[in-house]
């Protein structure tokens, strides 16, 4: 059954967990080495693959901005950390390979589409399915923490998608602008098969299962391996990178169900500020489940691992839509989380959602102030 009525516009292959958008660190790399008509691709994708946008998901867990109230992100000491330099390493032989850049936006475009409205049976985590059975212990987990018993669909995203041919057909016969058939769909599945072959990054880079995010279509979370991949190599151990992220978007899927109730009036009237205000409650909500004694329990000697997720992930783009927090307004959120879990360890008490939610709101205002930003 075809799907209608569906347009949107994706920023740079998704809303992403990351530390720089990438299309922020694309434009970091030397694009004069890029020729016009691939810069062109990458914003847009290929004229003769040109796909009608979804945009009945609802909200996404980077699109809380919507806020009118409240004071402008000010700017504080920031710098790069080392997941900058991951997300560099594998930026620049893309862009310096005129296939896969061509291919960019599309790419992610699709990866994304299938991710959310087509990918609904069995997963998997990991490129070989090796953290299919923790993402499961983790789901499990999380919905008996915050009482939200069958309410969360956890989707894996993977580049091997766009080496599919079903699921890209999938993708071209419901999205595709003027594709009327399956068969015209699988003829644009082929000639992606075909370019796969010509480039060893297409689908294989990162960059094109890097997905990370919450929407409120049908409850959704989606993580892609290749966000997983970069994350760890800039030195967190894998399990706790699964972990955090599925619990940080796991938190802002709490934040959709009491929006009403939490942002009466948004967050935030600064984009960037009411963006920052509900990363940073997503930082210290998944930071409670992970320490406490009857969540993921992490014991001490993984805290340093723990924090450094949230560090890895802070951004210095104080006047963006998408500011996160700094990376160590984002140690500072995982530290207000840890602190309260470890407060409780010895009754094993968890707070009420709502509980939680006010401690925060009570507790963010050291958060964000200049005490927290973090000198080398």
């Amino acid at each position: 059954m075809r799907l209608r009525s569906l347009t949107m516009a994706l920023l740079c292959g998704g809303v992403t967990f990351l530390t720089v958008s990438c299309e922020n660190e694309m434009e970091e790399m030397d694009m004069k080495a890029v020729s016009s008509q691939n810069a062109v691709s990458l914003a847009t994708g290929q004229d003769k693959f040109a796909l009608k946008l979804p945009t009945d998901f609802g909200p996404m867990s980077e699109n809380l901005r919507n806020a009118i109230v409240g004071e402008a992100v000010a700017p504080s000491e920031c710098y790069n950390t080392e997941f900058v330099a991951v997300q560099r390493k594998y930026a620049a032989p893309l862009v310096a390979d005129p296939i896969a850049i061509a291919n960019y936006s599309l790419y992610t475009q699709v990866n994304q589409i299938y991710s959310i409205y087509f990918d609904r049976g069995e997963q998997y985590f990991g490129v070989e399915g090796e953290y299919t059975q923790l993402m499961t212990k983790r789901e499990r987990e999380l919905a008996k923490f915050w009482d939200m018993p069958d309410e969360i669909t956890v989707n894996g995203q993977h580049g091997a998608t766009l080496n599919n041919r079903e699921a890209i057909a999938d993708v071209f016969e419901n999205f595709g602008v003027g594709v009327t058939s399956r068969n015209q769909a699988y003829a644009i599945a082929d000639e992606f098969l075909a370019d796969n072959a010509k480039s060893p990054l297409l689908p294989e880079s990162p960059y094109f299962s890097l997905d990370g995010f919450a929407t409120t279509y049908d409850k959704l979370i989606v993580i892609g391996d290749g966000l997983v991949q970069m994350v760890s190599e800039s030195g967190v151990e894998t399990d706790i990178v699964w972990t955090g992220i599925l619990a940080h978007e796991w938190a802002h899927q709490i934040q959709f169900k009491n929006r009403s109730v939490w942002y009466p009036k948004g967050a935030a009237a600064d984009l960037a500020e009411a963006t920052r205000y509900t990363e940073l409650e997503a930082d210290y909500l998944a930071a409670y489940y992970m320490t406490h004694k009857r969540g993921a329990t992490y014991n001490s000697k993984r805290v340093e691992q723990f924090f450094n997720l949230f560090f890895q992930i802070g951004d210095c783009g104080f006047d963006r839509s998408g500011h996160h927090g700094t990376p160590a307004q984002r140690m500072a959120a995982a530290q207000l989380g840890f602190d309260l879990a470890d407060s409780a360890q010895k009754q094993g008490h968890i707070m009420s959602i709502e509980e939680a939610h006010e401690y925060f709101v009570a507790n963010v205002g050291d958060i964000v102030t200049p005490a927290t930003v973090y000198v080398q």
